[in-house]
């Protein structure tokens, strides 16, 4: 039941953070803040915070890394969710979802590079296909 309700939270963090994403090609650190906050406070009251956690937060961190080399080309928001979203999953469920986002949007830009009339360099949002990933990585 609990853990219901903590895939349930996951799945509607990652359905707000989808639709902002979509809407203006950003993310809510409002809602990433109080995700990542009471993500920790879960895990410190059950105790799992761990050794793991270091290799969580390199997911998150790579992709900001990857933001600042790229010049913003990669949404440093998306780094800073993935932080938030390594509070509560685990380093598998975490690169699960990450890859799984990442085949998914890779799928999409190939598409559109070969739909007429759209140009090259065009933004596509990551969380939405992020949310496809942890979808595929529940069902999987």
């Amino acid at each position: 039941e609990v853990k219901n309700m903590e895939k349930l939270c996951i799945l509607t963090f990652l359905g707000i953070n989808s639709w902002k994403d979509i809407q203006t090609r950003e993310v809510s650190l409002l809602t990433i803040w109080i995700f990542g906050i009471a993500g920790f406070v879960r895990a410190c009251f059950c105790g799992s915070v761990s050794i793991e956690w270091i290799a969580t937060a390199s997911v998150g961190g790579a992709v900001i890394l990857l933001s600042i080399f790229s010049k913003g080309a990669v949404g440093m928001g998306d780094g800073f969710l993935l932080l938030a979203l390594g509070t509560v999953l685990s380093f598998g469920e975490l690169l699960t979802s990450f890859l799984l986002g990442l085949l998914c949007c890779s799928f999409w830009g190939i598409t559109l590079l070969f739909l007429p009339g759209n140009r090259k360099k065009k933004e596509v949002p990551f969380v939405p296909f992020l949310l496809l990933g942890y979808i595929g990585g529940l069902i999987y």
